[in-house]
């Protein structure tokens, strides 16, 4: 399970704590056995401990903090050590509300703490799968600029065997189908990208979980510069509709050095959008 995985289970798990604490101290009375008690202290420590394994170090302070809390502001580890201390300066006969019956109420010591401690899980979630998805696009722009050198080792094999040509963009597509397969787990080719216009387009390679589209291309006689781009420009459009797109990586193989700016194609369509991103690979 990655880390975060592991925090959408905390989050989740939050709800469960939150409840359980809530139901142990009454208006005069603990509502719960001891043995209740324990228990959710148990259960707490060990989510708090595997939250601190799994937060990056950046969110360690507030989080802890939120947990030990001082000698003015209590916190959770107050609430749970003694739930049941009774507040030395309730009066009964004092107007209701001004100082309540319990010393560390649930409210205002672990409720509130824990909304907080959900809270941070949730941001750190975020730049989690932010910084993922960002590794995972660019795993797949290394694998495309790396194909002129996985396509020259099969021509070049042990023992003087016959060598493994590339003729084609169906060979190209062949050859980075199964790289990605070995590294991703749900590889889907041939997956059919939304009518657009009156027709359709047929998406290479769809990585599902990371919701990276992979379009192979190969550049020959005819199709031109202007082509290659004009091309890449429809594909953009049309996938940007796609509902398991968030980012296009266009990979463009040119044996024949027929693109005349490679840097200008990659830079001038490259897309960086809340949404959408779109990365052109062209090899040689």
């Amino acid at each position: 399970m990655n880390h975060s995985t592991e925090i959408d289970a905390l989050i989740r798990e939050t709800r469960d704590l939150d409840v359980r604490a809530g139901a142990i101290q009454g208006e005069r009375v603990l509502e719960v056995e001891e043995e209740e008690i324990q228990e959710l202290v148990d259960d707490y420590n060990g989510w708090y401990a595997r939250a601190l394994r799994v937060l990056p170090p950046e969110h360690h302070e507030k989080f802890i903090d939120l947990y030990e809390g001082g000698f003015v502001v209590k916190r959770i580890k107050a609430f749970l050590e003694a739930p049941g201390a009774v507040n030395a300066f309730f009066d009964g006969e004092q107007e209701a509300g001004l100082i309540p019956y319990w010393e560390r109420p649930f409210e205002s010591t672990f409720h509130s703490s824990l909304l907080e401690q959900r809270q941070v899980l949730t941001i750190a979630k975020q730049s989690l799968d932010v910084l993922a998805s960002n590794e995972e696009i660019e795993l797949v722009e290394r694998i495309g600029r790396g194909l002129p050198k996985l396509i020259d080792s099969l021509r070049h094999r042990h023992d003087e065997r016959p060598p493994l040509e590339i003729a084609d963009e169906y060979d190209v597509q062949d050859l980075l189908g199964g790289v990605l397969r070995a590294l991703f787990e749900d590889v889907r080719p041939e997956d059919p990208s939304p009518t657009r216009a009156g027709g359709s387009s047929r998406v290479d390679f769809l990585l599902k979980r990371e919701r990276i589209v992979v379009e192979v291309k190969m550049t020959r006689p005819g199709l031109r510069d202007r082509d290659i781009g004009n091309q890449l420009i429809e594909d953009i459009e049309r996938y940007r509709s796609h509902p398991d797109c968030e980012t296009l990586v266009a990979t463009v193989f040119d044996p024949e050095h027929r693109v005349r700016n490679p840097r200008a194609l990659e830079d001038d369509l490259r897309r960086d959008e809340p949404e959408f991103n779109v990365r052109i690979v062209v090899c040689r």
